[in-house]
């Protein structure tokens, strides 16, 4: 994968040095289902709700699985409702976000290399009532940053645009709007925009980094946060690291809103002009790699989009051949079905292997077909322990000899030759260790 342009992550209150491990990549977050960049802010997290989602040991980088699960746990309290007792929310006077276990999908909303202040965080922090408007259904999780007309907001994070209203005059500005969706289903919200200053219309496919609107003289900031399904969401942002990704009431930061750079979406370019020529010549197993390779990096272009519409067509057609080998079989064509599996296993490879295994082991339940389906295991079984015998991979070895001798009965001479070869086996890998 080509080196992405890094992300600037200083900030103007004086953030740390990254922490190692922290990964400024423009897109290696939302590469990894934005996991990957927020796994050093999320190791001192993870180590203190270690027991109630089984997070690694403090010091430990987590990985992506860990990442994930810990996701997952604090999403079933998130997508209870807005209430202030959420993870991530804290009494209004206290710093909020700390101990939060949540992917940094977002980078700061206005661009790169610019400072703004902080007005107001989650749960009206450190301001408090009456005058907080954070203390309410749907805002728990907003900010307010200090952005006004001639400044402008970026979009957050890959998306299509689903609303822009910009068309209220001055006195009612704050009515203005812009709605961000993401592949997740997320939507990013700004709100407070300039009348007359939206970028963008309803449809577009934008990009992170990409100029969206102008603030408001009337509101003097922009109102952001996250929804799925009407509900806020937290949010960390992957440029910010202090406070665990989540900024806090007062403070003035900066923004690390590139857009990507040329030399990666053009990379997507590429393989996606591979991917169709390798579609068009029907060679749909190379394809597949090209427009794998293409959506490796999540950045929503109209060639990430068409790459992910063209997986679905290259396995659907091998998946067809495999369903067309499966039917000549269930007719009683054995000889037949089994060529075409040899011919499909020879011109896609392991995902076609996968997908005949898949659709054998359905057919096993049926006593008309399970002699056969055992014998068309055996042959792959055979092929894989003598290639992992021959490179002296024995634990391998070993086990395709263990799944082969339970598909011959004790007076089978195959039995006995397994019998012996693990025997072999056994006694090889002990010499070697």
């Amino acid at each position: 994968m080509s080196k992405q342009g890094k992300r600037n992550s200083d900030n103007a209150a004086g953030a740390s040095a990254q922490p190692k491990g922290f990964r400024a990549d423009r897109r290696a977050a939302l590469a990894a289902l934005g996991y990957g960049a927020a796994a050093a802010a999320l190791t001192p997290m993870l180590a203190a709700t270690a027991q109630a989602q089984k997070a690694p040991v403090k010091g430990k980088e987590p990985t992506k699985e860990e990442l994930e699960a810990a996701y997952a746990e604090t999403e079933k309290l998130v997508v209870k409702g807005s209430t202030p007792d959420r993870p991530g929310i804290a009494d209004w006077a206290q710093v909020q976000g700390q101990n939060l276990s949540w992917p940094a999908k977002y980078y700061l909303p206005w661009p790169a290399g610019i400072a703004h202040d902080v007005y107001q965080g989650w749960n009206g922090n450190k301001i408090g009532p009456p005058r907080a408007t954070h203390m309410q259904k749907q805002n728990y999780y907003a900010w307010d940053f200090h952005i006004v007309r001639g400044e402008y907001m970026c979009a957050a994070r890959d998306g299509k645009v689903t609303n822009v209203s910009d068309k209220e005059p001055p006195g009612n500005e704050n009515a203005n709007v812009i709605y961000i969706e993401h592949a997740d289903g997320e939507t990013s919200v700004y709100a407070h925009i300039g009348s007359d200053t939206a970028l963008v219309a309803v449809g577009d496919k934008v990009l992170a980094g990409q100029k969206i609107c102008q603030g408001s003289n009337e509101s003097m900031h922009l109102h952001f946060c996250i929804w799925k399904g009407m509900i806020d969401y937290p949010c960390r942002f992957i440029d910010y690291t202090p406070f665990n990704g989540v900024p806090q009431y007062g403070a003035a930061i900066a923004s690390g809103n590139k857009e990507p750079d040329e030399s990666v979406t053009g990379g997507i370019k590429a393989n996606y002009a591979k991917g169709e020529a390798a579609f068009a010549a029907k060679d749909y197993l190379n394809a597949l790699k090209f427009y794998m390779a293409a959506t490796a990096v999540e950045i929503r272009i109209q060639e990430y989009e068409a790459s992910l519409e063209r997986i679905g067509e290259c396995r659907g057609l091998i998946d067809a051949e495999v369903a067309d080998a499966i039917k000549g079989a269930k007719a009683g064509d054995f000889a037949g079905a089994e060529t075409r599996f040899k011919e499909i296993r020879k011109k896609y490879g392991d995902y076609a292997s996968g997908r005949i295994d898949a659709a054998l082991e359905e057919l096993k339940s049926d006593p008309k077909f399970k002699e056969w389906v055992e014998r068309q295991r055996a042959e792959r079984l055979w092929l894989t322990a003598r290639a992992a015998e021959k490179f002296e991979k024995w634990d391998d070895a070993l086990a395709a000899y263990r799944e082969l001798k339970k598909l011959y009965k004790k007076e089978e001479p195959e039995y006995k030759e397994i019998q012996k070869k693990l025997a072999q086996l056994g006694k090889a890998k002990i010499l070697e260790e």
